[in-house]
């Protein structure tokens, strides 16, 4: 028994959680191949460290064919102990790093892309003027695998999945109205109802599914019957597909902030989403997490920015509220592109 545990613990000794974050990220991609793009490394190399690991356990981990790679027993009960580690690890992480609240040092901060480019980076300037040694990794999910994969510290969300172990809290109410260029408009003229509408182009955003409670019912009958020109999964080609005259589309109305050449067509409001913002508990005691969130919050303040409120407030109504430059706003006789 004792030559047992001394083999345990010889093994255990040996193992190195690189090769263990390696097997999790084929385990959880299916195929060496992806696991490249994911890690940044060759296939030679991984699968070599594969090799290393399997001979060090003792257990045969996958089944290798040309269509991939599958888990045999034990490469499913390692999966299920290492997405544990991987865990344990960012729950280390973050009750444990930057605790001294130092305002320097990395953070990640994942958006839709459209709220990245159009709301968060007109006030960027000002937030690295005032955080100088804070490093902001902003991660928009359009490209799996990419660099700033990773434990995120903050995200704005609008799917209403909260999970248990986030901290959860509305930052900013969005509504969408159906906008147009004045040249689509000139060339297609202006849809006079709801129902008009399927008689003309239409640009969609793939993910404009969520919150389904907060849509206009009626809206959402006619947006069954429509035939769709564009689709995308990009807010920001949605925007500039409108801009430049492809078709109609739902945007909400904090884009006249941006350009106040579209125009938002004189027909009910499509939807009212919650933008939420989520956090692990223990990332916000860190200094430059919580100045993050603090900056978040500003950007998205409903007091000064009325176009984030709770209640609906037309576009004509927004000249009267105070506008400060940051965060993308406007002043008087100004436009912004």
């Amino acid at each position: 028994m004792r030559d047992t545990a001394s083999e345990e613990e010889e093994i255990w000794r040996r193992l190195d959680w690189n090769d263990v974050r390696v097997f999790l990220a084929v385990a959880e991609s299916g195929s060496l191949n992806a696991a490249t793009r994911l890690l940044g490394m060759t296939q030679p190399t991984i699968s070599r460290r594969m090799e290393d690991l399997e001979i060090r356990l003792g257990a045969s981990l996958f089944r290798r064919s040309s269509r991939g790679v599958q888990l045999t027993e034990a490469g499913e009960t390692m999966r299920d102990l290492a997405a544990g580690m991987a865990r344990l690890g960012g729950s280390i992480v973050r009750e444990v790093a930057g605790s001294d609240k130092t305002n320097s040092g990395r953070v990640v901060l994942a958006a839709p892309d459209g709220m990245a480019t159009y709301v968060l980076m007109p006030a960027l300037s000002d937030f690295q003027a005032a955080n100088p040694e804070i490093d902001l990794v902003l991660d928009c999910g359009m490209y799996p695998g990419s660099l700033t994969a990773g434990d995120v510290d903050l995200s704005l969300e609008f799917v209403t999945d909260m999970g248990s172990d986030r901290a959860t809290t509305p930052i900013a109410h969005l509504h969408y109205a159906l906008y147009a260029s004045q040249s689509y408009l000139n060339t297609y003229g202006q849809p006079k109802n709801l129902a008009d509408i399927a008689n003309h182009r239409m640009v969609r955003h793939s993910a404009f599914r969520e919150q389904r409670s907060t849509w206009n019912r009626k809206a959402e009958a006619v947006r069954e019957l429509l035939g769709v020109n564009l689709v995308t999964n990009s807010s920001a080609v949605m925007v500039e597909a409108v801009r430049n005259g492809a078709g109609i589309g739902s945007l909400p109305t904090a884009i006249y902030t941006v350009d106040q050449n579209l125009v938002m067509l004189d027909l009910e409001p499509v939807a009212h989403p919650t933008l939420w913002l989520r956090h692990h508990p223990a990332v916000v005691r860190h200094g430059r997490v919580q100045r993050v969130k603090e900056w978040l919050q500003r950007t998205f303040d409903p007091q000064r920015r009325p176009w984030f409120r709770d209640e609906f407030v037309h576009p004509s109504e927004f000249p009267k509220y105070a506008a400060p430059r940051e965060g993308g706003e406007f002043s008087s006789g100004r436009r912004l592109a």
